[in-house]
């Protein structure tokens, strides 16, 4: 009956400690007496997530602002298109339709950013500087459009 105990035990370890050691520890005898030896399988090799340091700053992301125009603002738009930032914008400015993503930079999209900077209480200028880029990365842009990176 030890012995039984024993070996359920065992395996309890071996299962539990498999994914993450390198060597199992068994028990073997009535008496109890261990020794290690190595791991017989491995798990297959998994891919670990990159691990990527952001910097949020003016040489890394474009200043935007009320009159530029381009890719940049059109990505923008997008991020806040997808989150329903701009629809609400637009049509709280008296378009129906909600906004266009066009790439210009125009009072609906001044106000679709002003709308965000207060949802998460950063400073409200209408302006997407770096404290606002992070916002739009970090909690409005859950890897589905890409930001305007400097290179």
């Amino acid at each position: 009956m030890q012995l039984t105990t024993i070996r359920r035990l065992t395996s309890r370890i071996t299962a539990i400690f498999a994914k993450t050691t390198l060597s199992i520890i068994t028990v073997t005898g009535v008496i109890g007496s261990s020794r290690t030896h190595p791991a017989i399988a491995t798990p297959p090799p998994q891919q670990s997530p990159i691990l990527v340091a952001t910097a949020y700053t003016d040489l890394s992301l474009p200043t935007l602002r009320r009159g530029d125009r381009g890719r940049e603002v059109q990505m923008l738009q997008q991020i806040l298109s997808d989150n329903g930032f701009l629809h609400a914008a637009g049509v709280r400015l008296g378009t129906p339709n909600g906004a266009a993503v066009d790439g210009v930079f125009g009072a609906i999209t001044e106000s679709a950013v002003r709308d965000l900077q207060q949802r998460y209480d950063i400073s409200v200028t209408g302006q997407v500087n770096p404290m606002t880029w992070e916002v739009l990365d970090m909690r409005e842009n859950p890897y589905r459009s890409p930001l305007p990176w400097k290179s």
